[in-house]
């Protein structure tokens, strides 16, 4: 590999070329135009901070908004009755019937039931043979 040798190799042109003289008034233009008297813009203070002060009560009330916001979702947390209350709120009420309560379960409620409510064969076997009377009365 051949090593790079800046001053060995001929430059690229850019293509830029500075008019000539440019540079022999350059000075004169430029004082000329910054010694121009004029009449600068003045602007008052008050409407600057008119300004300012509208800026920071937007910036202020965005922020209050968002903290207040994530206080609420953070802090939204629903007090659940336990389950006894559930239990009497059920029994005392007469007007709702056991078809009732079945309409309402879902797969969800079902399966919960089942791992909760623990059955045998001998519980199944003594229930219908205290209940047999209900199936005889039916027919």
């Amino acid at each position: 590999m051949e090593l790079f040798d800046k001053d060995n190799r001929p430059a690229i042109k850019t293509g830029f070329k500075v008019p000539e003289n440019y540079f022999d008034g350059y000075a004169d233009r430029i004082m000329a135009t910054v010694d121009k008297p004029g009449k600068a813009k003045v602007v008052p203070l008050y409407r600057r901070a008119a300004k300012r002060a509208a800026a920071v009560a937007a910036v202020a009330a965005v922020l209050v908004t968002a903290v207040s916001i994530t206080m609420y979702l953070k802090n939204k947390n629903t007090a659940l009755p336990d389950d006894s209350a559930i239990e009497n709120y059920l029994v005392y009420q007469a007007n709702v019937s056991s078809y009732d309560l079945i309409q309402n379960l879902d797969e969800k409620d079902l399966k919960e039931l089942e791992q909760t409510v623990l059955l045998n064969d001998e519980a199944i076997e003594e229930y219908l043979a205290t209940e047999n009377n209900l199936i005889t009365e039916e027919l």
